[in-house]
């Protein structure tokens, strides 16, 4: 059901198989409707051409040969009698051909108006003798046209069954039109879409890579005026972050000149408790520079995007770790083959697990394979942190504990160049406490596993 709605090709076909098929259908019974009425129509001009030349044929049969030559020519819906009075009792309540019948004779014969014509309904019918026998159970119309002699022809009529709307023929054609308007919808909403996940593709390549990459300019005239959008807005993207990258790495690179400066004036200072203590903020600081450039050059990179192996690269990660001493447990299965850049993917695991151990004793990695993902989950034992700190952990140089960053190192760029290496894989990351505390990394990268 979320594919009819969440999908052009799904809300294509809805659309075609409601219009279309509900056009169908209403044709169809307009048709069929338009028929029966015509066909109704037909039948009463039919019998009341009938009823007319019958009682023209019984007007020149003798007196007394009448009734049998009647009886003779009764059959189909109409069985006739003749008798010197009418048969029919007017009354009852004729059904719409037999008042349909009765006008058309009236329109034909005006005369009948005046020397008689009688319609009725009754149950029972009388013979020239006086004999009273049951009308059949199809027979419910009773007519008595009076003849220029003034006898009559009695003509019971058979009641005619219309004809069902929901009869095989209908519903055969119905089935077939609307597996025609399925096929139709299907072919369309596939012609529709092909130029937009081209487009798409295209687009999720191109951020992969991170490298100016033109999407393919083809299709309707609303996929080219988008594809051209999405070049030119790609191009100005691309151009303000190499803006960015060149202006930060140039100022990190110029605070080199200053704090060189800087140390070279601490050293002549009498006070060494005062000296040690602004050595270790300019150890600091020239550490965030490098820090720093060490992003820039990472995120400046232009590594090849291949088929990279996620259950490899995090094997090796633990395996490092378990040859250095630190607990790092993994659980992940054979073949998480995917689209990325090797080293920039093994960087932002390597970044996420070894956050992991250092803060939280002990890392135990799971991988699994989701509904058109990958899914890798770092758990912890550490103490976790609080609510407001889990989005900020991934601004560039923040830092939950100033103090304890210190002691155990690093600079707050861990988390911002994962996220930011995972997000250019078309990925997302997310930390959350543990429901028996720790914390619990997620990430997600959006490809058939």
């Amino acid at each position: 059901m979320r594919f009819l709605f969440d999908t052009i090709t799904g809300r294509t076909i809805l659309v075609l198989v409601l219009g279309l098929g509900g056009s169908l259908l209403l044709a169809q019974y307009l048709y069929q409707v338009t028929s029966e009425r015509e066909l109704r129509a037909a039948n009463a001009d039919r019998i009341a051409d009938r009823l007319l030349v019958l009682a023209e044929t019984i007007k020149s049969v003798p007196a007394d040969e009448r009734d049998a030559a009647a009886h003779r020519l009764s059959g189909g819906p109409l069985e006739l009698h003749w008798s010197e009075t009418p048969l029919a009792n007017p009354g009852g309540d004729l059904d719409a051909p037999a008042e349909r019948l009765r006008s058309t004779l009236l329109r034909r014969a005006p005369e009948l108006q005046e020397s008689g014509l009688v319609f009725g309904t009754s149950r029972s019918i009388q013979n020239q003798h006086g004999e009273t026998k049951p009308a059949d159970a199809h027979h419910v119309t009773l007519i008595s046209m009076a003849l220029q002699d003034g006898s009559w022809l009695n003509a019971t009529l058979a009641q005619v069954r219309q004809a069902r709307l929901t009869s095989p023929s209908v519903l055969v054609s119905t089935a077939i039109g609307a597996i025609g308007v399925l096929l139709v919808a299907i072919l369309i909403g596939r012609w529709l879409t092909r130029p937009l996940n081209r487009l798409a593709r295209g687009a999720r390549a191109a951020f992969i890579e991170g490298r100016p990459t033109q999407l393919p300019e083809v299709g309707t005239t609303e996929v080219r005026t988008l594809a051209t959008a999405m070049n030119e807005m790609h191009g100005r993207i691309q151009r303000m972050m190499t803006e960015r990258t060149q202006m930060l790495a140039a100022i990190s690179h110029d605070l080199r000149t200053p704090l060189t400066r800087m140390r070279l004036r601490t050293n002549g200072t009498p006070d060494q408790t005062d000296l040690a203590a602004v050595n270790r903020d300019l150890d600091e600081m020239e550490a965030m520079i490098d820090a720093t450039l060490d992003f820039l050059r990472e995120d400046a990179a232009s590594e090849r995007t291949e088929p990279v192996d996620l259950s490899a690269i995090l094997q090796t990660i633990a395996n490092d770790a378990q040859d250095e001493g630190r607990p790092v447990e993994i659980n992940a299965p054979h073949g998480l083959v995917i689209e990325g850049r090797h080293l920039a993917l093994k960087r932002a695991f390597s970044n996420l697990i070894e956050n992991a151990v250092k803060y939280g004793d002990v890392a135990k990695v799971h991988a699994s394979r989701i509904p058109g993902a990958c899914q890798i989950l770092i758990r912890d034992e550490g103490p976790g942190i609080a609510e407001e700190d889990l989005e900020r952990v991934f601004e560039p140089f923040y830092r939950v504990d100033q103090a304890r960053q210190r002691v155990k190192g690093g600079y707050g760029l861990g988390l911002t160049a994962a996220r930011s290496i995972i997000r250019k894989h078309g990925g997302e990351i997310s930390i959350a406490n543990g429901p028996h505390g720790g914390l619990e990394v997620r990430v997600t990268l959006p490809v058939d596993c």
